[in-house]
């Protein structure tokens, strides 16, 4: 099976295929995860190397681009006779042709199954000869072994359930101490007699835990068995997959030849006042902006500068691309909300304005990512993590503009409370440093935000 697919996907397809353990497959952003996990399905039943295929992604996002890749791959027909996408129903993208149903019967009648990772505890009784789970590098290690407890092979895993169940209470269900409470993961689920794979990226959105320990799901499978690593970005131009790849250390992550010199095209010029922000032959530009933060429950935070000057630029983008996708990212809800407040008082009720672990197996042509944090300390806090960071400057397509305070990132702390001044052992210096000095002097530019976008 070839789909126009590079040497790389190709390679692990054809792995995958062959191979009937449960591995890892690493894919950096843009590599299209999705794809080959929706291409291996299809290849599985296709050559009839499996009767019954389980496609699991972490959101309803990662799994509605499941339903979207198996339309392409397959069209729309065969799509809706093969596969049936199960879960919570308000999740699902109603537009997608493959049908939805919670019903056993019909669950049972189709040989692909597209679900999210909770919605398992809700399929029946079923046995899947193999598996795909993507977005593992957000799911805890406990979240790895819902698949094999609530959806495949259900009495052989009973016996495991009341072996490793911590709590005492009979279900198994997921608690923290479970990872610790088992040898070898691996082995144990490789005796439910199921082929999987793994795939995701340790290097997005990992999951934070008060925990000293806490391996996402990904990084327990690559510690403990075979695993591959795509390196061709299909979403990234040049610069910005030089940004990911020297920002994140995949050491080797490209463009594709026929995307490498992609560029934002306008429909007419902008302002004068947005000119240097959207300027289309700069990829990555970094709108310094001097807004205050304000705390909003114990861990979350929001800039109503910053909400105000997205807002503001993403109706001018509207104006001047017509056609282009707009996202807007930020590291905390509460700036989210307050970011689709303004857009809603324009009028703006269909720009996605999402969190960074929302924003996993998304994509846009354009996207603005909102920083937020900016207090005297310099204590940036999670929102400088380079997980949470890597994640937000990899979903464009075409161009990505960061709002933020310049120098509150260039001198950033995370970790505890306070600056470096604090003297908290756990402080360290944090990702955005590296994020910002990169932009500032090899892959963006820096421009101050204009007074009429902040007033």
């Amino acid at each position: 099976m070839n789909l126009g697919f590079d040497s790389e996907q190709l390679r692990v397809l054809n792995w995958r295929a062959t191979n009937r353990d449960i591995a890892a497959v690493v894919g950096p952003p843009g590599c299209g995860k999705t794809t080959v996990g929706s291409a291996l399905a299809v290849k599985m039943i296709a050559e009839t190397l499996a009767t019954k295929v389980l496609l699991v992604a972490y959101t309803n996002a990662a799994a509605n681009e499941f339903c979207l890749e198996l339309c392409d791959i397959l069209g729309s027909k065969v799509a809706k006779s093969l596969c049936l996408r199960t879960g919570n129903p308000t999740g699902v993208d109603p537009s997608i042709p493959i049908p939805f149903s919670r019903s056993a019967n019909e669950i049972k009648e189709k040989r692909i199954i597209i679900s999210t990772n909770l919605s398992l505890k809700k399929l029946p009784a079923l046995s899947f000869d193999n598996m795909i789970i993507d977005e593992a590098g957000v799911e805890r290690l406990e979240h790895l072994l819902w698949p094999f407890w609530f959806g495949v092979n259900k009495s052989q895993v009973e016996e495991y359930k009341s072996r490793y169940d911590t709590r005492g209470d009979g279900d198994g269900d997921g608690n923290t101490q479970i990872p610790f409470k088992i040898n070898d993961l691996i082995e144990l689920i490789s005796q439910c007699g199921t082929v999987a794979t793994v795939v995701g990226d340790p290097k997005q959105s990992r999951p934070i835990s008060p925990m000293r320990v806490d391996y996402s799901a990904i990084e327990w499978v690559i510690k403990k068995s075979t695993c591959d690593t795509l390196r061709i970005s299909h979403r990234l131009p040049d610069l910005l997959s030089g940004l990911v790849n020297e920002f994140a250390g995949y050491d080797g992550l490209r463009s594709a030849p026929e995307i490498s010199s992609r560029r934002l095209v306008l429909e007419c010029s902008p302002d004068i006042e947005y000119r240097e922000i959207i300027q289309p032959d700069e990829v990555t530009t970094w709108v310094d902006i001097n807004g205050e933060e304000q705390p909003i429950g114990p861990s979350s935070w929001a800039n109503n500068m910053e909400a105000k000057a997205c807002a503001k630029i993403c109706s001018h983008l509207v104006r001047i691309t017509r056609s282009k996708s707009i996202a807007i990212i930020t590291r905390f809800k509460a700036q989210k909300l307050t970011i689709m407040r303004y857009l809603q008082r324009m009028g703006y009720r269909d720009i996605k304005v999402t969190t960074t672990t929302g924003a996993l197996g998304t994509q846009a042509d354009i996207v603005l990512f909102s920083l937020t944090r900016n207090n005297p300390e310099r204590n940036v806090g999670a929102a400088g993590t380079l997980q949470d960071l890597n994640v937000a400057i990899s979903r464009s397509k075409e161009k990505l503009i960061i709002l933020g305070n310049f120098d509150m990132m260039s001198n950033g702390w995370s970790g505890g409370g306070g600056g470096a001044s604090a003297g908290n052992k756990y402080q360290y210096k944090s990702s955005a440093r590296k994020l910002a000095r990169l932009i500032d002097l090899k892959y963006g530019r820096v421009v101050d935000a204009p007074q009429m976008i902040i007033c």
